[in-house]
């Protein structure tokens, strides 16, 4: 910057020219400051305690919102980002690769999903005394090699998350057997359908 020299000396003029190529963090600026805010998908991150699904429940939930965070696919009890970043509370449904063994695909073109909540004690998102949520099918696009396209899908909002370099995604308990405990009943309620669930097609792709 040629300018400078009429006003500052040559070392206050450097010090300047140092200053303008830095930086300066603001966050009006918007100049991130950290890891914590650049919203890059390839950095890994997990959601923040407070959104976490704890509770204790086998209904289905309703409304529900669909999100992905990192490989894996969440279920929220709201589809608003607004609304979820002040209240929302999600649980894991699971991997692309894990959903078609964990799902199951009813012919009234829905598909119920496990939504494991997660145990403090066990330190696992478990399916045991969890939620389900029924979800029409047209939600869950495929990919071309049959399974749920996550890139087709909403991501889970920022905000809800937290940076997570070098952790390990928490385990998740195997869900077919409470998923088979909910199905009866939803048939039979929800489909007047046989209360043996002869109305589930298998647990295909979802």
């Amino acid at each position: 910057v040629a300018w400078h020299s009429a006003f500052y000396s040559d070392t206050e003029g450097a010090q300047l020219n140092e200053a303008m190529r830095l930086p300066g963090g603001d966050p009006e600026d918007g100049i991130p400051e950290g890891p914590d805010d650049i919203a890059d998908p390839h950095v890994p991150r997990k959601l923040l305690d407070e959104h976490i699904l704890r509770e204790k429940s086998v209904r289905s939930f309703s409304p529900y919102g669909l999100r992905v965070l990192g490989r894996r696919l969440f279920v929220c009890n709201f589809d608003d980002d607004d609304q979820l970043q002040e209240e929302g509370k999600c649980g894991v449904v699971g991997t692309r690769f894990q959903i078609p063994g964990i799902s199951l695909r009813l012919e009234s073109d829905k598909t119920i999903l496990p939504v494991h909540r997660y145990d403090d004690v066990k330190m696992v998102w478990t399916a045991e005394q969890a939620p389900h949520v029924m979800v029409e099918n047209y939600k869950l696009p495929k990919g071309k090699d049959g399974k749920l396209d996550f890139d087709m899908l909403p991501v889970m909002p920022f905000k809800m998350t937290r940076f997570s370099p070098g952790e390990a995604p928490e385990p998740i308990e195997s869900s077919a057997g409470a998923l088979a405990g909910t199905v009866s009943c939803e048939v039979k309620l929800c489909f007047n359908c046989h209360p043996t669930a002869s109305g589930a097609t298998g647990t295909g792709p979802a």
